[in-house]
């Protein structure tokens, strides 16, 4: 050493006596984009442990000693952690909180040895194997185990290289493999300053260790299928960052595809992921899933193992979880929103990789749907029901047919729009309730179809058949009701009754138009001759009472098409819609020659505030006492014989209903010979009805005229106020002064 100059930086009495020390030395890159080094010293003096970092060439104090139980016999650092070995133990003891955790003993015979592996895993000697500890506590289940005893131990990454009684041992952790092993007499030290150069010294010789090019490492390691190793020193390759990378990517892709081999299917299908490998290339490793003229083209690093049974199995399902990624990938992420891919990787190194998204997206879904079918076919629906699916509709249809999926393929041709086809697929299987379900749920953009394929079912079980338009679906009810009752009235006259009464009752359409189309049909089919007296009877309760309750028909053109003869209440509930009450009445008077009918629409007709409904009652009481002579279709005919006037029923009528009757008129319409007592309550009623009217009006006026004194008062009240308002006045709700405002 004397033929150097190694002049005294600096020197820290405090460590007088320290047997040992250890450096951290942590290089990263500053703020700025340069390099910074931190430097941290621990120096083992007895039984404390005194913590130092590097500044402006001097060490400084990092924290307080810290005490330990032992002397240590070993050392060594990595992040937060100090690694420990004592006569007897190993422990780890934790800078930030000072806690010390005890491990394992040492070994039994020789020194305890240390050494760091990375940035947080230690490599701690017990006997013939060195045990991996992580900073975390976890105890790696890995050793690396020896010919003997290490006296010895470095670690130049991916090798252990130590010194083991007359010779020298390298081996690598993963996978476990003795590098090399050869004598060297008297080596005691071994000591590493950079990659890919050790230093062991005996008492009289210092050795140095240099390997071989990364490059030929990689090689040798590649033949012999140690491709963790490889990658690794490839990791390590001191060349250009893009040649680095391409090498790393090329030693992935083949161990990915010897893992794949070795029937380790998901950890293949990770590596693949990781790389972006080209999907249609990792797919074209299994049979039949790829057409055949497109897999011949591909090539692989090797043969391709044949696949049956579990194993098949196995590797579909690892596959089903790298294209539901890849999918994901190519419709997420933001570097795939073009249509064209560039960043997929080949497998094989002639194989070309597919550049349209579209494309690679098809071959995708349609292999997912293949894995589907041969692992878990329920998973095939939710696939076709995608609104981004992309499966091939050829090799779609075969596979499902081959599988017989008769409703996933109905799915598929849904969501692709191809209804024409789906449902010329259930005709041929002839089932019925299928394409009623189908129809159903198609919607109103479709009603050609929907009344094409809606015929054939119809005709075989019109019940069944009314359904695809009936049904409580929002896309049946969606439907645009006019066509399909032209639909029916073309084709199927016996179900318009069956839907017009759905849409009207159930759904509660306003549409006059609907409403009279009911109204029609139950006339039309109450005069058809073929029309069975029980069911015209039924018809015509349910005519009947649809006029009475529907507000929504159309009186006047409903009745230009009701028969002259027959029908009459029909008629007379017409003429009530129409306000014609003289002509209701004559009908029930005359026709039907039913009091108790015309007391029954009067009462219901009748209103005090309504001009033209108050008068019902004396129109009755007329009628009754003067019947009508004039002959009108639908109410009277010429030749029908006049009827004789009621004297007594009209009596009765103003005797039930005296207040209902205006009393002037009906005087007129008395005889003059009437005597005096039978109409003796209807004047009595009268007389009092109009004092007890008389008398409400007075109270009326005298509550409006004191109303109006009121106002009046209040009026002048207000106007006595003098309220002077001048330029400058502020306004009590804008707060701006009157003069500001234009």
């Amino acid at each position: 050493m004397s033929q150097f100059n190694c002049p005294a930086i600096t020197t820290m009495e405090r460590t007088k006596g320290a047997n040992l020390f250890v450096l951290d030395v942590v290089r990263q890159k500053s703020l700025t984009g340069g390099p910074s080094i931190t430097v941290r010293m621990c120096v083992v003096v007895g039984k404390r442990l005194q913590l130092f970092y590097w500044k402006n060439r001097n060490f400084f104090e990092l924290r307080e000693d810290l005490a330990v139980p032992d002397y240590p016999k070993a050392i060594s650092w990595c992040k937060e952690t100090l690694c420990l070995a004592f006569k007897t133990e190993y422990c780890l003891l934790n800078l930030l909180t000072g806690d010390q955790e005890e491990l394992f003993t040492t070994s039994k015979q020789g020194e305890p040895l240390i050494t760091r592996v990375s940035i947080d895993m230690f490599a701690l000697v017990q006997d013939k194997k060195s045990i991996l500890v992580s900073t975390d506590r976890n105890l790696e289940m890995k050793a690396v185990f020896w010919n003997e005893i290490p006296t010895a131990l470095v670690y130049d990454e991916p090798y252990l290289i130590a010194i083991c009684g007359k010779g020298v041992e390298i081996r690598t952790v993963a996978p476990k493999l003795q590098i090399d092993c050869f004598p060297l007499a008297g080596a005691k030290l071994i000591s590493t300053t950079k990659r890919g150069h050790v230093y062991i010294a005996s008492g009289n010789s210092i050795w140095c260790l240099k390997s071989c090019p990364v490059e030929t490492q990689i090689e040798s390691f590649l033949k012999e299928k140690h491709f963790e190793l490889a990658l690794s020193l490839a990791n390590l390759w001191d060349e250009l960052p893009d040649e680095r990378c391409k090498q790393v990517a090329h030693i992935q892709k083949l161990y990915a595809f010897n893992l794949f081999c070795n029937k380790n299917f998901d950890g293949a299908m990770n590596i693949f992921s990781k790389l972006e490998t080209d999907a249609s290339h990792v797919i074209g490793l299994f049979p039949d899933l790829l057409p055949a003229d497109f897999r011949n083209k591909l090539e692989y690093p090797g043969a391709l193992p044949e696949l049956q049974g579990i194993d098949l199995e196995k590797g579909l399902l690892a596959l089903t979880k790298f294209l539901i990624q890849a999918r994901r990938n190519l419709l997420g992420d933001s570097k795939f929103k073009l249509q064209t891919i560039s960043s997929t990787v080949a497998l094989g190194e002639g194989n070309s990789t597919i550049r349209t998204k579209n494309q690679l997206l098809q071959i995708i879904d349609t292999t997912l749907l293949k894995c589907y079918l041969q692992t878990n076919e329920s998973l095939v629906e939710s696939l076709l029901r995608l609104k981004d699916n992309y499966c091939h509709l050829e090799e779609t249809e075969r596979a499902l047919k081959r599988h017989g999926k008769l409703k996933e393929l109905l799915i598929m041709y849904r969501t692709r729009g191809l209804h024409n086809q789906a449902l010329h697929l259930l005709q041929r299987e002839n089932n019925k309730v299928r394409i009623i379900q189908y129809l159903q749920h198609l919607g109103r953009e479709h009603m050609d179809l929907i009344l094409e394929f809606s015929k054939p079912v119809l005709l075989e079980n019109p019940n069944e058949g009314l359904k695809i338009f009936i049904e409580d679906i929002q896309e049946v009810e969606s439907l645009p009701r006019p066509r399909v009752y032209d639909f029916f009235l073309n084709n199927f006259i016996p179900l318009v009754i069956l839907y017009l009464e759905h849409i009207i009752h159930v759904w509660g359409d306003k549409t006059p138009m609907f409403h009279n189309a009911l109204i029609n049909q139950y006339r039309e089919r109450i005069c058809n001759s073929t029309t069975d007296q029980s069911s015209k009877e039924q018809l015509q309760l349910k005519l009947v009472q649809f006029l009475q309750t529907s507000q929504y028909y159309t009186a006047e053109h409903v009745l230009l098409h009701f028969p002259y003869v027959g029908m009459y209440e029909e008629r007379a509930l017409l003429y009530e819609r129409l306000g014609r009450h003289e002509l209701a009445l004559q009908i029930y008077i005359t026709k039907l020659k039913n009091m108790n009918k015309a007391l029954e629409y009067c009462k219901q007709v009748y209103s005090k505030t309504d001009s033209s409904r108050k008068e019902v009652f004396t129109i009755l009481m007329k009628m009754l006492l003067s019947p009508p002579t004039d002959s009108k279709p639908g109410v009277m005919d010429s030749e029908e014989q006049v009827k004789e006037p009621d004297l007594p029923s009209a009596i009765k009528l103003l005797h039930d209903f005296a207040p209902c009757i205006e009393p002037f008129r009906a005087l007129k319409f008395l005889p003059d010979d009437i005597e005096i007592h039978k109409v003796q309550n209807f004047l009595k009623t009268s007389v009092q009805n109009h004092f007890s009217e008389r008398r409400k009006l007075l109270i009326q006026k005298g509550l409006t005229k004191s109303e109006f004194l009121r106002a009046t008062s209040e009026k002048c009240l207000c106007e006595s106020e003098l309220f002077q308002v001048s330029d400058n006045t502020v306004c009590d709700v804008c707060r701006k002064r009157f003069t500001n405002q234009r």
